[in-house]
């Protein structure tokens, strides 16, 4: 659905000079800032899934150059609803579920952690407050989305265990910084590089069915989008810095078959929901419409499915391949 390079002159991005290792006082200050962000975040998850998301976090993180990223970087998948992604200080980086969904292959998975390990190894947290504290970072990690009804339910409601529309507020420089870092660490890692702009056009499309959601027209500010630039130009870029690494295109990408049957019945949406993803393999006679029909939602399950499998309008289905669907226990 979404490998599609755009038409534009050279794409060239200034890399900030990365540390030589994890300081002391960035592993102190992070450690100390983990609980509290964890709780906001409604805890951490604990299915099947929080093996793969700690495993790839490590494959990407040793890329970084940092001295003592295997050991230093802790990787959590967060229990929350709001598709996010952030790192503080100190090599901690986190996920979340909702967002861990709209994934569909592991190079998609490096790609939103190479992301984060890059604002990391820039240590782009500690330019914009060079006497962090604990205080100042979780202070950091602010910014409830409005407009959003989303957002509406959220907000505030950590008392309920509900994960709050948080995460670190960097400037858009650094964060396309932290996206050509990231291709650079996904690329040797061994995944595809054109994996970054998939991600970034996935996200741009659950921001679209966000918006009909909530009932309004036009782009709304999505958890993601709130502090990381997205849409059209942002993916423009991504494949701009997969095209320079020299790795040819593949169009379509081949299915990640094990990621997705890795995904199969984790938590969905709200904490007690009953929601969960569902992989299921498309037999002869299955149509986008009879999926769509299996999601469990009143309205818009057409829409729903076809971005939750990143599906242009009129795709096809082809027997044996997966798919994710939304049920309820």
């Amino acid at each position: 659905m979404y490998r599609q390079l755009f038409a534009a002159a050279a794409l060239v991005t200034a890399l900030p000079a990365a540390a030589q290792s994890i300081s002391a006082r960035d592993r102190a200050t992070g450690e100390q800032a983990d609980p509290q962000l964890v709780r906001e975040f409604g805890g951490r998850y604990t299915g099947p899934q929080v093996a793969l998301v700690e495993r790839v976090g490590k494959r990407v993180a040793v890329q970084s150059g940092l001295s003592n990223a295997r050991d230093d970087f802790t990787i959590t998948l967060l229990d929350s609803p709001v598709e996010n992604a952030f790192a503080i200080p100190g090599g901690y980086v986190y996920v979340t579920r909702q967002l861990l969904a709209l994934m569909n292959s592991e190079a998609e998975l490096a790609s939103v952690l190479g992301h984060e390990v890059g604002h990391v190894a820039a240590r782009h947290s500690a330019a914009r407050n060079r006497t962090a504290t604990i205080g100042s970072v979780v202070a950091g990690v602010v910014g409830a989305v409005v407009g959003s009804g989303t957002a509406g339910q959220l907000a505030g409601s950590v008392a309920r265990g509900g994960a709050q529309l948080y995460t670190l507020r960097y400037g858009r420089e650094q964060e396309y910084a932290a996206d050509a870092l990231g291709v650079r660490y996904i690329t040797a890692a061994g995944y595809d590089p054109y994996a970054a702009a998939d991600m970034l056009a996935s996200l741009d499309a659950e921001t679209g069915l966000q918006a009909a959601v909530a009932g309004r027209g036009g782009q709304q500010l999505p958890s993601w989008a709130s502090t990381h630039p997205n849409g059209a130009d942002r993916v423009r870029r991504a494949a701009q810095l997969a095209e320079q690494t020299g790795k040819p295109l593949v169009d379509p990408p081949p299915e990640d078959t094990a990621f997705l049957r890795a995904l199969d019945g984790m938590a969905y949406d709200a904490k007690g929901s009953g929601k969960r993803i569902r992989i299921r393999p498309v037999r002869a006679g299955d149509t986008v419409d009879t999926f769509a029909r299996q999601m469990a939602y009143e309205s818009l399950q057409r829409e729903r499915f076809m971005t939750l499998n990143a599906l242009d309008e009129g795709a096809r289905l082809a027997p044996g391949r997966l798919v994710k669907v939304v049920t309820k226990d």
